[in-house]
């Protein structure tokens, strides 16, 4: 008796396994999005902007984040090749296809304190430095709602995109925020800065090694 109780949970062990296997492998299953992997983005932009965030964006109008280049040239090392949603409104841009201007580029979120204290130094160097560098941030792993009622409570207008899952975090090897990099007009990352930047001296010492840029 005891052995067909033995035979009938292993039989039933095979039978779950084959239920949960598939001919395709994990990493066939990851490399390989099914055909409306875009629906479901556009879907789920849309359940996360809903009316009262949409309202909060309008109220804090911020400035638009930046237009990409539609051929921009390779830049090694240059930004992650990837899509962010625009904080302040319902635009989106892959910063890796900016060109132009200079860009100080901040990876920061609203539960960071570090990031909250500099908050205003960016602000007063983004305005003073209007039209010669582009000033945005990356909001980390955040919810936008906080993100947007603490730029509007600190009189914030540059722009910042939304990495809610955190992919920057391997792609820019960002142990924790805030960090700053600086990117040259062709794309390329010159420099970066890690933690809170402490003043203007250092800030303008940083602009000058890096991208040339005297305030």
């Amino acid at each position: 008796m005891k052995n067909y109780r033995g035979i009938a949970v292993v039989l039933a062990a095979v039978i779950l396994l084959s239920a949960c296997a598939s001919s395709e492998t994990a990493g066939d299953l990851i490399s390989q999005p099914s055909s409306d992997s875009k629906r479901s983005d556009s879907q789920e932009v849309a359940i996360e902007r809903d009316s009262e965030l949409l309202a909060l964006m309008q109220e804090v109008n911020l400035d638009p984040c930046p237009t990409a280049a539609l051929n921009p040239d390779a830049a090694i090392p240059g930004l992650p090749d990837q899509v962010f949603d625009c904080l302040g409104d319902t635009s989106a841009v892959s910063l890796s296809r900016v060109r132009g201007e200079p860009m100080v580029l901040n990876v920061w979120a609203s539960w960071c304190p570090p990031c909250i204290e500099e908050l205003p130094l960016l602000e007063k160097f983004s305005r003073e430095l209007e039209g010669e560098v582009d000033f945005i941030g990356i909001n980390l792993e955040d919810d936008p709602t906080k993100a947007l009622q603490l730029m509007q409570d600190f009189g914030i207008s540059y722009p910042s995109v939304i990495d809610r899952s955190g992919d920057t975090r391997a792609r820019l090897t960002i142990p924790g925020p805030p960090v700053t990099f600086f990117v040259t007009s062709q794309g390329v990352i010159a420099g970066r800065w890690d933690g809170a930047i402490p003043n203007e001296k250092t800030f303008d010492s940083l602009l000058q090694k890096h991208l040339g840029i005297t305030r």
